[in-house]
This record gives structure tokens, C-alpha cells and sequence, in this order.
């Protein structure tokens, strides 16, 4: 459920080629319409950059990836050539091509993978969503977002976004949190402590003190001229699912949104998020319960503190195997993280929830349990005399998308996520 969990999420990317604009330019400053393509398939992509005194920075968008505002991690610009990098969890994407007046292409790379890519310069269109930076502080720690606003004057109803796991900047539910406000309703989207211009350290927080900085952004809302006070809610994916419940406590949130939200024991979702990346599943006979004793051993010493002697015993056994990754360095954070979250149990917290809830699931979830998360999840709230509405979506993971042969990048659920905005619409 959280950074260290080992699920590898490569980076997703896109193509298809769109008729020229001719502006006569040579520069790359500007909104750039086109593809990315891998093999056969290719995934439409909006590309903008522009310079600055630190130099040059850009971002896109893709629709099929459900993204927008993804930050490249470094930007080149060496007339007429061009160098793009965007490093993932998994894999470097390096983009290497060249600007001739209005057209931008050339090839790209996925750790050894090739492809392509080709763009033509569009006009910028005029934004419809009306953004402005914000600030607000839990205790000493100060958090910095984008607060994202619908057109008219309001007051509008609005949705505060939750982190998921790891290092999550803003800009991870800017695609939802504009699909939200295009909608008519308000989005807060932000930093987590310790990245982007948020102060303080992820590494470092607890799930308690997550929540209250959820809580202080629930608040910020409600101190807005343009917000309705009494419509605030909370949208929490993954790790933001899980601890929705204690952040719908602790700010009075008016409806929740759990998205791939767990209602099992932290440690028995940390085995079977990691037994499925290593591929337990598909294992049999004396490979799987060797794999099966190592990942249980790894997360006893991490949540419980258990002695390594086991780990390190199944560590040796196991080495070399195709499956096998390296237990984290005796320093890392996910020592500590582990045990700081290792007691959290969210049925607690959702027996106290008594406001609108609605929980989406990918059927097909490799990291979350889904169908003992909801048995659990609606069997807390019902004995509190509350429900829930639930969506699955068949043959989706964690992210709500589906892996189709032949494809490059995934695809979306159909009816993700206007299941959601539809939920919200009817509130």
C-alpha cells in the first residue's frame, strides 16, 4: 500500500499524428498536438512546453492514460534539437528528435524499447478551468497546491483529492480533478509533505498526520467565498482510499469517495499486493510456497518487527531465483513507514462515517483485495446503520484500466470514471 511495496508501475505514454499548424515558428515554447508509438500501437498525447529562468520545463496530457499535467523530468532544448526524459518507477523513457518550424519528431526509448514520435504545434486553447495557487499549513508544516475552480461565481461544491502512496506531487489527480470541475464542481489538488513546494517529509509522516493535512485542506475549502461549505467532500485512491475514513473523520467531509480502498489489516494487504508482484498466482508446488514464505517473512519483520533471521535464512534460499528481489537496505524508510502504519485498521474508522460513500474497485485489482475489502468496508458501515454505493469494473487493476494483447499502453475501464462524476452529479 505504499512506496515500498514493489509493485512496478512502468511509465505510460502515447501517438497519433495530427494535421500541421503553420505558425512559423522554430521554437519549442507552445502547445504541441501528435503521438508517442511503440510496435503497432500508439497512444494520442498533448505536449506543452515553455522556458523559464531555470530553464526549460513541459508536461502532457493523454486522454487514453487518464492524465494530464504529467511533469517530463528534464527538458533539452538545443536548437533544433530536442532531448525529453521521464523517469518512472520502472523504466526511463528518453525522447531524441528535432523542431522544424511548426513539426516536432523523431525517436524515442524505453530502456533499450524503441519507437517514435511526432507532433505539430496547435494553438493554445483557452483555459475553461480556472486555476489559482493556495497555501495552507497543518501545525508547523506548510502545503502548497492548485485549487481549480468551474466557471460561474458559485458557491460550488468541491472535492479534495488525497495522495496515494510514495512521493505523489499535484499534478497525479489533476486528470479526475478536471473531469470534476468541468462538472461544476471545485477540485483541490496538492502536494504531499516533502514534494513539490509542500514542506516537510512523507518518509516521515504517519497516516494520522496524512489525514490531518487532508483536514487542513478540508478546511481551506470551507474558509472560500466560492465554495459551499456544506458540500466538501474527500476522494482518496489506493493508499488515499484507505485512510479516507479517518480523513472524512477528522474533517466532517460530506461525502467520500474510496477509490481501490482496503478494509483488511495493513500487513495482509502488503502480502498480497507484493505475492502478486512477484507473481505467487501463477506459481505451483515448492516455488510458491518458497516465494510465499519469503514475502511473509519480509513483511512480519517490517510491520510486527519481527528478527531478520528468517527473512535473511528464505532471503539466501530464494537468491537467484527469477522471482527474488533483494530485501530494502537496513536503513531504508520502508522499515519504519511499516511500522508506523502497521496498527491502522480503517473499519474503525468507517463505522464512524455517516455521509454519502461510494467505493470503485478494478476486479482485477493486483494490489488491493477487493471483494474482502468491500465485505468488509459495507458490513462496518452497515452496523452503524449506513451503506454504501458500490462499483466494480470488470477485468480492471488497480488503476482502473485493462491490458489488452497487442497494446503498448493500457486502456480504461468503459464507465470509468463517469461512474464517479455521474456519483457526484447526483448528490
Amino acid at each position: 500500500m505504499h512506496r515500498r511495496n514493489f509493485v512496478a508501475f512502468g511509465l505510460v505514454l502515447i501517438g497519433l499524428v495530427l494535421p500541421a499548424a503553420a505558425f512559423g515558428q522554430s521554437d519549442l515554447a507552445g502547445t504541441w498536438d501528435g503521438a508517442w508509438g511503440k510496435s503497432a500501437d500508439t497512444l494520442a498525447v498533448t505536449m506543452r512546453f515553455a522556458e523559464s529562468a531555470g530553464g526549460w520545463g513541459g508536461s502532457f496530457d493523454a486522454e487514453r492514460l487518464r492524465v494530464e499535467g504529467i511533469p517530463f523530468t528534464e527538458v533539452a532544448f538545443e536548437p533544433p534539437d530536442v532531448t525529453l526524459r521521464m523517469v518512472g518507477d520502472a523504466t526511463t523513457m528518453v525522447f531524441t528528435g528535432t523542431v522544424k518550424g511548426d513539426s516536432l519528431a523523431g525517436t524515442l526509448d524505453e530502456d533499450g524499447e524503441p519507437g517514435w514520435f511526432a507532433f505539430v504545434r496547435t494553438a493554445d486553447v483557452e483555459p475553461t478551468v480556472h486555476e489559482e495557487e493556495v497555501r495552507f499549513r497543518n501545525g508547523d508544516v506548510e502545503l502548497a497546491g492548485t485549487l481549480l475552480l468551474p466557471a460561474g461565481p458559485g458557491p460550488h461544491p468541491a472535492v479534495v483529492f488525497l495522495h496515494g502512496s510514495g512521493p505523489e506531487g499535484r499534478w497525479a489527480s489533476n486528470y479526475l480533478a478536471r473531469r470534476v470541475v468541468r462538472g461544476g464542481i471545485a477540485a483541490l489538488v496538492w502536494d504531499k509533505r516533502g514534494v513539490g513546494e509542500s514542506a516537510g517529509s512523507w518518509e516521515d509522516a504517519s497516516f494520522e498526520d496524512q489525514a490531518d493535512d487532508a483536514a487542513a485542506a478540508v478546511a481551506l475549502l470551507r474558509s472560500r467565498p466560492e465554495i459551499d461549505a456544506e458540500r466538501v467532500g474527500i476522494h482518496g485512491h489506493s493508499q488515499g482510499g484507505t485512510i479516507a475514513p479517518l480523513v472524512a473523520v477528522r474533517s466532517n467531509a460530506d461525502f467520500v469517495i474510496g477509490s481501490a480502498a482496503s478494509g483488511l489489516p495493513m500487513d495482509d494487504v502488503e502480502v498480497f499486493s507484493i505475492g502478486n508482484f512477484v507473481g505467487i498466482p501463477s506459481m505451483s508446488g515448492e516455488e510458491a510456497e518458497l516465494a510465499r514464505a519469503y514475502v511473509e517473512a519480509l513483511v512480519d519483520v517490517a510491520y510486527h518487527g519481527a528478527p531478520r533471521d528468517s527473512l535473511d535464512a528464505l532471503a539466501e534460499r530464494a537468491r537467484g531465483r527469477e522471482w527474488f528481489f533483494e530485501p530494502p537496505a537496513p536503513d531504508d524508510s520502508y522499515w519504519a513507514f511499516s511500522r508506523r502504519i502497521a496498527d491502522y485498521d480503517p473499519l474503525v474508522w468507517w463505522r464512524q462515517v455517516d455521509v454519502p460513500v461510494l467505493l470503485v474497485y478494478g476486479a482485477a485489482d493486483e494490489r488491493v483485495p477487493v471483494e474482502p475489502s468491500v465485505a468488509a468496508i459495507t458490513e462496518a458501515l452497515e452496523s452503524s446503520g449506513h451503506s454504501a454505493t458500490v462499483r466494480i469494473f470488470e477485468g480492471a487493476d488497480h488503476t482502473f484500466r485493462l491490458h489488452r494483447p497487442g497494446d503498448e499502453w493500457p486502456r480504461t475501464a468503459p464507465g470509468y470514471p463517469d461512474a464517479v462524476l455521474e456519483w457526484l452529479a447526483n448528490l
